[in-house]
């Protein structure tokens, strides 16, 4: 009886070492999500600019469009 005491409770010793060791799957996940939040964050960032940038070119271009058809 003594000696099943003796090795669940080493067991339970080593399997808590072992714990600490271990990777965390929720902290790579959580990692993997803020990467795609960054990713997205500037992809969304980099579109907005690219827009900013046509509409001025649309702008521009329907001002002349009228000085011209204005001469």
């Amino acid at each position: 009886m003594e000696y099943v005491i003796i090795g669940l409770l080493s067991f339970a010793i080593l399997l808590l070492f072992l714990s600490f060791f271990k990777r965390d799957k929720i902290n790579d996940l959580e990692e993997q999500l803020e990467q795609l939040s960054l990713n997205v964050m500037q992809e969304n960032y980099q579109l907005k600019k690219r827009l900013s940038i046509l509409e001025e070119e649309l702008l521009f271009n329907d001002e002349e469009l009228k000085r011209t058809l204005k001469k």
